[in-house]
């Protein structure tokens, strides 16, 4: 596809406007009207500019180069080759200027426009005239004529701007597209044709110097163009135009119709300035109704896209006092609960003392021509809550002046609701947080507890309190590396109770247990706050005596030994006697197993000896240690 579209614009297009040149040049020569060769009409400046003004500017030499070669050979039967070539150069120099000047000044260029149609009249006066000066030189030195240069250089101006402004309107009608009418459009394009052919060869068919009872004059055809202009715009009038002009031109050249004079000279003119005003005339009328009709269709689509949206939107007077209403959306009627007609002619604000801050605001801006954007909190009709965010903006003249004033009023109940169920939310997300966070906190204590109460089950024998084996051994270790690390000394005292497996057997081990919970008790009352004291296991137990050497440790535990012994307010249900082996940290070297050795071996040397007695390690029986 694509290749096919660049086949037809790099060769078809090119080879149509060179066919299209030559066939109008041939035209234009054969109806000459003058015995010098000078045309009335050329059509072949017309369908060049409208394919320069189509194409690329890179491919605009082709189209001259095929043009040139046209020219020529149209031009040869009846001129020479030096005078085809000046011809040539003329209508190439003529429309390359109207081409870039166009171009220049409005790009796209579109004869739907207006403007565009008064800058192709100035444009086409100005190419055509400055090129009529060189052909009509042309003539005067090459073609021996009783004409003056003024009249060649009259006749050729006409004749070229004549042939431009009849074929390139036409030409970029139907080539720049357009919509595809109606079936009815169509007929009457029909009926328009062909009243046209018919009625202007009926025009042009009486002789000039004969007359009839109704007067056939060139003006009576000046309705059709504008019919066409109309109902068909430039495409329409365009072709119309060029109906009429054929025919006339070949009336008049026969000396027939109305425009004929005594003269070709002045029938030529004549005829040349009736068609140009009459397409003039039509172009400038399509295109004026065209962009009338555009610009209807934008206010529409403004109009139907104001009335759309779902802001309210509403036009004041500015001009009219109180600033009344001229227009309202539906969208603005149905905030403020009434139709849009009976808000029209009423002010903004039918009272603005609602002691709201908004409802002053707004007039006083209104009335100092200051755009403005404030918050609204009223009541509808119905009495339920508004709120809607108003901006106004004052609209001005080409003069500067203000004329009206446009609000835009934003309908904001829905999200003060939403704000408000938010905040709501968010009081409520608020309270549910502290309440999951107090929740968090007890949660934490109560875990925090159970956590330093399995601390103190994983530590601590459940019957007597004392720290279990486990525990014991890890402050131990600790206590053994501070003694080494600070050069302090450290003793421990091993205790077991005397003959416990009769207590057990004679009184049942639920009094073994509690004689266990009377001795704990009994060591307990008599420890320091660095000492640390365990339960081994059955009824063995340890005490770890930290910065005591042998000596104290021996009077602790000789001290101990008697209070169990007297059994006095320890609570034991039956009277025990315990034996003790002492030892201490003795060498660098020395660790927990070394101590706990000793002291076992102790307390067997006092169970060796009679039980109910206290041996330190090294052993001296019957006998404390030095100091003791």
């Amino acid at each position: 596809m694509k290749s096919k579209g660049l086949l037809r614009h790099r060769l078809l297009f090119p080879l149509a406007t060179g066919l299209g040149y030559y066939l109008g040049a041939v035209l234009g020569v054969a109806a000459s009207s003058m015995s010098e060769g000078i045309s009335i009409f050329w059509l072949p400046n017309g369908i060049l500019l409208a394919a320069l003004l189509m194409v690329p500017r890179r491919d605009w030499p082709l189209y001259l180069a095929l043009a040139v070669l046209a020219e020529i050979a149209a031009d040869l039967p009846t001129f020479t080759l030096a005078q085809a070539l000046g011809f040539a150069a003329v209508n190439l120099f003529e429309c390359l200027l109207a081409a870039w000047l166009l171009q220049r000044v409005a790009r796209p260029f579109r004869l739907d426009r207006l403007r565009h149609v008064a800058l192709f009249g100035l444009v086409l006066v100005f190419a055509s005239g400055l090129a009529a000066l060189l052909g009509a030189s042309i003539y005067s030195l090459s073609v021996p004529a009783a004409t003056s240069f003024w009249t060649f250089w009259m006749i050729w101006w006409l004749g070229d701007g004549l042939g431009v402004l009849l074929v390139t309107p036409l030409l970029l009608g139907w080539l720049q597209g357009a919509p595809q009418p109606s079936e009815r459009r169509r007929l009457e394009a029909v009926a328009l044709f062909a009243l046209t052919l018919v009625f202007t060869l009926w025009i042009f068919s009486q002789p000039a110097h004969l007359g009839d009872s109704f007067p056939r004059r060139a003006f009576l055809l000046l309705p059709l163009p504008l019919w066409a202009a109309v109902r068909f715009g430039v495409r329409g009038a365009a072709s119309i135009g060029l109906l009429i002009a054929a025919i006339a031109i070949t009336a008049s050249v026969h000396g027939l119709g109305p425009l004929a004079a005594s003269t070709s000279g002045i029938t030529v003119l004549l005829l040349q300035e009736y068609l140009a005003v009459q397409a003039f005339t039509s172009l400038a009328l399509a295109a004026l109704l065209q962009e009338l009709q555009d610009r209807n269709e934008r206010l529409h689509i403004r109009e139907r896209a104001i009335e759309a949206i779902n802001d309210g939107v509403v036009i004041m007077d500015a001009r009219a006092p109180g600033m009344p209403i001229v227009f309202a959306n539906p969208a603005f009627a149905a905030m403020a609960g009434r139709p849009a007609d009976e808000l029209l002619g009423r002010p903004l604000f039918q009272n603005e003392g609602t002691g709201q801050a908004g409802h002053v605001a707004v007039p006083d801006a209104l009335r100092e021509g200051k755009p403005t954007s404030t918050p609204l909190h009223s009541l509808r009709q119905d009495g339920t809550e508004f709120w809607s965010e108003l901006r106004t903006a004052p609209v001005r003249d080409a003069r500067g002046q203000i004329t009206h004033h446009v609000a835009i009023q934003h309908d904001m109940t829905e999200v003060k609701r939403n704000e408000a169920d938010l905040r709501a939310a968010h009081d409520e997300l608020d309270r549910l947080n502290r309440e999951l966070e107090t929740r968090v906190e007890a949660r934490t204590h109560e875990l925090q507890l159970a956590n330093q109460y399995l601390e103190e089950l994983a530590s601590i024998d459940h019957l007597t309190g004392a720290s279990n084996r486990r525990h014991f051994l890890e402050q131990a270790r600790i206590e053994i590396s501070r003694a080494k690390r600070l050069g302090l000394a450290l003793s421990v005292i091993m205790l077991d109770i005397d003959f416990f497996k009769s207590v057990n057997d004679r009184f049942g081990h639920e009094t073994g247990d509690k004689v266990l919970v009377a001795l704990a008790a009994t060591i307990h009352a008599t420890l320091r706050g660095g000492d640390i004291f365990a339960r081994l296991g059955g009824e063995e137990f340890i005490l770890m005596l930290p910065g005591q050497d042998l000596p104290d440790a021996f009077q602790m535990a000789e001290r101990l030994r008697l209070l169990i012994a007297q059994n006095e307010g320890s609570g034991c249900p039956v009277p025990i006697t315990v034996s003790a082996g002492v030892a201490r940290l003795e060498k660098a070297a020395d660790e927990i197993d070394d101590l706990l050795r000793r002291a076992d071996q102790a307390l067997y040397q006092a169970k060796k000896q009679g039980r109910n007695q206290v041996c330190v390690w090294p052993f001296t029986p019957q006998n404390p240690p030095d100091g003791a």
